[in-house]
């Protein structure tokens, strides 16, 4: 009986320790393969990492609302603390569970949700987009349910409740992000769901006018409902809500019908509304500069957006100014990641030489920056290119590189040396000179992994510029001034 009890330990202690293991190896595999998108998994991931009940300002919705609500703005202005929880094409009834799961685990003085999706026409939505809307969500009832009303009945629900099934094969698409903590993010766990990747700039010749139309349209009745569901439930909360319309290029009479039903709905339920295709000026909005394409703000317009948002909140809502408090650090981590980060998105904008390379030398403490003259850099406007290259310390007689980094001139080579071992590393990339013929002696980037990159050098003849953020771990810039087009900048 004795050995028999030993062994039934023993036995027993075996199963745990296996599924002890099974199970880390499963949440490992988890880690690992599952989606992390910026445009819904990873803010939704990351709104798990915020100490709870510190989220004042709850941002709810669509890309429209990632893109465009900043909440380091809202804190450098306002000392608001803001999260953006949203997701790409995210319906109103995604929005409705995750406004009931974050409220879970904070509770704001204001939440605030952009209602362009009521424009939504399907009553289910894509699996592609379902997952980046719901998988970046803890296993709840309410993700089960959320589950039940935003994908269509003959798909294989089970996949999506068990999640693993959908994302088991990634491990083809594995890069070197999904390795690392937070999959490579600098910012780390002072995220707040702003995203910046619409930075490039449409340029349109003037701005929209909506403020004609003045019918109502019908929305879809699942829309309606859900957007109903979520005004119940701030009121069932006792938190105010705040409902937005965030402004865009491609706004219409359609459009502002069904957003004229939402005007409707709000002044019923006793809620706000602000449609802000109807206030582009007052904003101060640049058809030229500030916006990324036809449907979002760029960061510049994000910014001015954000500003005059907070502004209604200030004067509309009661919420608290956190600046100075040792409990929202993480807020001013953010907004100074953001600070920096724009100054990249900045540089790389500019077209300018003089204005370039004023803001590229402002930052050569955090910077490594590598310049190089190359073939015939020679032109009309040279004097005055050379007079500026002298101001930072370069002295262009010949081709020659020049590397900074730490602030300092770590290296100065001529670009037609032939020595094999010169080598720099600049961030994650490297500076190497071959030192073969069909290298043509020129110096090129080279992955640490080993992939040469096509892009070692922009113009033929001119200056070529690379800069790597060694702070942020981004490569800010890789640009050309090409000598035969006036020193005119080129980018990929």
């Amino acid at each position: 009986m004795r050995k028999t009890m030993k062994e039934m330990i023993k036995r027993t202690a075996a199963c745990l320790l296996f599924a002890g293991l099974a199970a880390g190896m499963l949440y490992g595999a988890y880690r690992l393969l599952h989606f992390k998108s910026t445009d819904g998994c990873y803010p939704a991931e990351m709104f798990y990492q915020q100490e709870e009940n510190t989220v004042d300002v709850l941002c709810l919705g669509s890309s429209h609302t990632y893109t465009n609500i900043n909440p380091a703005i809202l804190w450098d202005e306002y000392g608001m603390a803001a999260y953006d929880l949203a997701g790409s094409n995210q319906t109103l009834w995604n929005t409705y569970y995750y406004m009931k799961e974050a409220l879970k685990y904070q509770t704001p003085q204001l939440v605030v949700v952009d209602v362009y999706r009521v424009m939504e026409e399907d009553e289910y939505q894509g699996t592609e987009r379902m997952t980046m809307n719901m998988f970046g969500l803890r296993h709840s009832d309410d993700y089960v349910e959320n589950l039940q009303v935003s994908l269509a009945p003959e798909e294989e629900q089970l996949d999506y409740l068990l999640r693993y099934p959908v994302y088991h094969a990634r491990y083809q698409e594995l890069k070197e992000d999904d390795f690392l903590p937070y999959h490579g993010d600098a910012n780390g766990r002072n995220y707040k769901g702003f995203n910046i990747n619409s930075i490039s700039t449409t340029v349109f010749e003037g701005l929209p006018d909506v403020t004609w139309v003045t019918e109502t349209g019908k929305m879809e009745k699942k829309n309606e409902k859900y957007l109903k569901e979520i005004i119940d439930l701030a009121k069932e909360q006792d938190i105010p809500l705040l409902l937005v319309a965030a402004p865009y290029m491609e706004v219409g009479e359609e459009d502002e019908m069904l957003y004229n039903q939402v005007a409707e709905i709000a002044a019923e339920h006793q809620v706000d509304f602000v449609d802000f295709n109807r206030q582009f000026e007052q904003i101060g909005l640049d058809p030229q500069k500030d916006f990324a394409e036809s449907s979002h703000l760029n960061y510049y317009g994000s910014e001015k957006y954000t500003s005059y948002l907070g502004n209604y909140i200030a004067k509309h809502f009661k919420v608290s100014d956190r600046r100075g408090n040792k409990r929202y650090d993480s807020w001013e981590a953010n907004s100074r990641y953001y600070e920096k980060h724009a100054q990249n998105v900045d540089l790389k904008k500019t077209t300018d030489a003089n204005a370039y390379f004023k803001k590229l030398f402002a930052n050569t403490d955090r910077y490594t920056i590598c310049v190089m003259t190359k073939g015939d850099y020679r032109s009309q406007k040279w004097p005055f290119i050379k007079s500026m290259l002298k101001k930072y310390g370069m002295d262009p007689d010949t081709d020659t590189v020049w590397v900074w980094k730490d602030g300092e001139l770590q290296m100065t080579v001529p670009a037609d040396t032939t020595e094999d071992k010169v080598y720099y590393e600049l961030g994650k990339i490297s500076l190497v000179n071959k030192g073969v013929p069909d290298a043509d002696n020129t110096f090129i980037v080279e992955f640490k992994a080993g992939t040469v990159a096509p892009y070692a050098y922009l113009t033929e003849n001119g200056i070529n510029i690379m800069v790597y953020d060694n702070e942020l771990q981004e490569m800010v810039d890789n640009a050309g001034m090409n000598a035969s087009d006036g020193y005119a900048f080129m980018r990929y």
